[in-house]
Formats: structure tokens, C-alpha cells, sequence
């Protein structure tokens, strides 16, 4: 395992206003100034190029993930009845006025994704070459080619849970395949993955570790430089907020307290900057156990590199930084496989080691969270092999998926879906070396 490197600066009560991300942010020095600045505690950096302006800006990102997590509430049903085209129009998004439906405590500043930014499609990055290859071990599941990519599994799925709810079926049914293969958490860990984690690793980050651009290089007539905006891109997919310290504001010794808080006290959540994305939360849920902490790590790893940027460091020290990041969000995918294999554990615990797994051995609702916890093993295993530096090879996930199967693991014994978990897990530890009380109690 790469071992990690942190610079450590104290964590501050911080007071500052964080709006979007194109207002004043005041925590640092000017982007590529010749005043080297320290790391600031809060995700901020002015611009050196426009007087009071930011030098921060991921709108796109933002939007996308808003996009993803509105496609889950309509896939579960929790925002009215979705048709294929309210589907269609939030994954295919170009300038529409659709709605956000996202709810925050208190109300969202933003109420379309319009006011973020348009033209931002999750298909357009599903497709794009970083994402638009075939799933490994896809073959496996029914309906699918072994050449099938994430767009096709996400339409394909899309259209079978409106249909199924145009025929008056309801969640979870819905969103069930006769196989027990939960489609509405494949598509949403497969935008996941395909979209935000594909376009952040192996788009952003590559872009930091492979390209010789200078990282004073002003970005056209815009507030940053090229390379700083893109390593912001590569923040905005990782969807942390502008302040995620050890404030205690999003997140406590338990795991995350709120997604969202008005930092500024302007009675709105800023969902470009006062919002905790997907990513980011599950940074939180993976990082209470044995010192592994990907909140912290990830936040100060994308702070300590975009510092870098701005001081003109040497382009080994941010490309170190940006490869810590890619490494560690590797991990932190592969740790979310682990987790629901623990969570398929559990749901059969009730069951002698003989006793086959069945629905009517599991009730109803002891099926629904099995089917559940398999269909976000699977598709975070898809997600692991679009990282360029992903730990586990080829060969080792083509196992991974063998072991996972395509659905499901109903008609076995709980003896035998114990035996596949164990070496599921054995086969994740081997290739990322986590230890033993982070493999039991993630």
C-alpha cells in the first residue's frame, strides 16, 4: 500500500462566509501569486486575477451530483411517481428547468440546476472514454453481454423501473428485478462510479499527474489558473464542503451529523459550498474505524495539493499530491464493497448455517435490505476499475465478480454465501492490505 503523507495544520473554529462558487473567498493569498501561503483550513482560495474574486469554481460537478442523487429519490419512489423521461431528462440533462429536489434544513439556495450550471449531462460522462468500457464481469448479470458499459446497464434499468411503476407496481417491487437485483442502487453506484469517481481519478487527477502544464498558467480570462481549476474539478467530484474540518459542523466521532450547514448564517443552504455530497459522505461513514479516516485524509490531501498550486510548487510535489488522492479514493471504494459484504453478513445471521436463503426465509423485509446491500457490493466492484492506479488488478476483480455473481446470492446455504464473503474480502485484503479490525467492523 502507498503510505500516505499528510502535512498536518491545526484545525480552526472557522468564521468565514463560504457561498458559491464564484463569490469572494478570503482564507488564502492570491492563485499563483508570489506570496507562498499556508494550508488553509477551509477548501478557499482567492484569486490573484480578479480583485475580491474566487479562485474556485466546480459548478459542473456540483450539479452532476445533485443530478445523481435526485435520480435515487425517483427511483425510490420518494418524490411522486417517475415516469422514463423524468429519468431521462435528469441523465441526459442539457438546459433544462428542472427542479432540484434535494431538501436541506434550512431550504437550498438553489431550487434548479440551471442556477448551478446547464449543459451538464451524466450521459455525456458515462460515455465519455474514462467511463465507456465494458464492465468486468457484467456477463454474469442477467440481460447483459459481457461488452455491456454503465450506460447501457443505467438505461436499460431506467426504462424496466418506470415501466414497472407505470404498471402500479411500488418501491421496492419497482425497483426489483425477479432475481432480487436492485436496480435503483445499481444505477445510483453506477453514476457513482462511471460518472464522479471515473471523471475525478481518471479524468482530473490524471490530468494533474500526466500534463505539463504550468500551474501559474492563467485559464483564458478566468479567475484561476488551468491546472488549479482542475484540480478543483477533481474536489468537486470528491463533493465535500468548502468547510470540512474537525469543526464538528458536518461530522463527529459517530460518522456524519448533518449534510448540510448555513456557514454563513444567510438562512440557506449553498448547495455548492455548505452541502455534503455523496462521495464525501461516504468518506465520513468509512472513517471511524482503526485510524483510517478518508474524511480527513481526502480533505487535507485536495487542500495541501491545491496550496501546492498556488505556491508554485514543483510539479512532483502536486502530482504527489494529486496520486495520494487517487490512492486514498481508491481505498475508499474498495472499503464500501467490504462494507455491504459485512451487511450481507449480517442480514442472513438469522439463518442456521444450513437453511437456504430464500425470500421467505428472510421476510420481506430482511429480502429487501439483502437485495439491497448486494446491489451496492456489485456495482462499488464495478466502480474500482475505473481508477488508473486502482490496487487490485484486472485479473483479481474478474475473481471479485465471479464470487459476487450476477444477483443475488438466493438458493445457496447461509454456510455457502458466508464462505463466498469471506473470500470476497479475503480477495479485497490481499490486494489493499487492510487490516483485520477495519475488514470486521466496516
Amino acid at each position: 500500500m502507498r503510505r500516505f503523507s499528510f502535512l498536518l495544520v491545526p484545525f480552526l473554529l472557522v468564521g468565514l462566509m463560504l457561498t458559491g462558487c464564484d463569490s469572494t473567498d478570503s482564507m488564502s493569498d492570491d492563485d499563483g501569486g508570489n506570496d507562498r501561503i499556508d494550508v488553509p483550513a477551509t477548501y478557499t482560495f482567492s484569486s490573484r486575477f480578479v480583485e475580491g474574486g474566487s479562485a474556485v469554481a466546480y459548478p459542473g460537478q456540483v450539479t452532476r451530483n445533485l443530478l445523481i442523487a435526485d435520480i435515487k429519490t425517483l427511483t425510490d419512489q420518494r418524490a411522486g411517481i417517475p415516469t422514463e423521461a423524468d429519468l431521462l431528462d435528469r441523465y441526459e440533462y442539457d438546459a433544462q428547468n428542472l427542479a432540484i429536489l434535494l431538501s436541506t434544513d434550512p431550504n437550498p439556495a438553489q431550487s434548479t440546476y440551471a442556477e448551478i450550471a446547464t449543459g451538464k449531462s451524466l450521459s455525456g460522462k458515462a460515455t465519455a472514454s474514462y467511463s465507456d468500457v465494458a464492465l468486468i464481469g457484467i456477463g454474469d448479470v442477467a440481460g447483459f453481454d459481457a461488452d455491456a458499459t454503465a450506460d447501457d446497464v443505467i438505461r436499460s434499468y431506467i426504462a424496466d423501473i418506470a415501466e414497472n411503476y407505470d404498471n402500479g407496481q411500488t418501491a421496492p417491487d419497482a425497483y426489483t428485478t425477479a432475481e432480487g437485483v436492485d436496480m435503483g442502487q445499481i444505477v445510483n453506484k453506477l453514476l457513482l462510479g462511471a460518472v464522479a469517481y471515473s471523471q475525478g481519478t481518471a479524468k482530473y487527477l490524471d490530468d494533474v499527474l500526466t500534463q505539463e502544464t504550468s500551474p501559474n498558467t492563467r485559464d483564458g480570462d478566468k479567475p484561476y489558473t488551468t491546472m488549479g481549476h482542475v484540480w478543483d474539478e477533481a474536489y468537486g467530484y470528491y463533493g465535500a464542503a468548502r468547510d470540512f474540518s474537525e469543526s464538528g459542523v458536518y461530522y463527529d466521532a459517530d460518522g456524519l451529523v448533518a449534510k448540510a450547514s448555513d456557514r454563513n448564517g444567510d438562512g440557506e443552504i449553498d448547495l455548492s459550498s455548505e452541502f455534503v455530497h455523496t462521495w464525501a459522505d461516504y468518506s465520513v461513514d468509512r472513517g471511524t474505524v482503526n485510524d483510517i479516516n478518508f474524511h480527513i485524509r481526502l480533505f487535507e490531501t485536495f487542500r495541501e495539493g491545491r496550496t501546492a498550486i498556488i505556491n508554485q510548487e514543483s510539479i512532483e510535489n502536486i502530482r504527489g499530491h494529486a496520486a495520494d488522492a487517487r490512492s486514498t479514493w481508491d481505498d475508499l471504494v474498495a472499503s464500501n464493497v467490504v462494507h455491504y459484504l459485512n451487511a450481507m453478513e449480517s442480514d442472513v445471521a438469522g439463518l442456521a448455517a444450513d437453511d437456504e436463503v430464500t425470500r421467505a426465509a428472510l421476510g420481506d423485509d430482511g429480502a429487501a435490505s439483502f437485495n439491497e446491500h448486494w446491489g451496492e457490493a456489485k456495482p462499488f466492484a464495478w466502480a474500482l476499475q475505473y481508477n488508473p492506479d486502482k490496487k487490485i488488478s484486472d485479473s483479481e476483480l474478474e475473481s471479485l465478480h465471479q464470487i459476487l455473481g450476477g444477483a443475488p446470492p438466493y438458493g445457496k446455504t447461509k454456510a455457502q454465501v458466508l464462505t463466498d464473503i469471506n473470500d470476497a474480502k479475503t480477495l479485497i485484503q490481499s490486494a489493499y492490505g487492510f487490516d483485520d479490525a477495519n475488514m470486521n467492523n466496516w
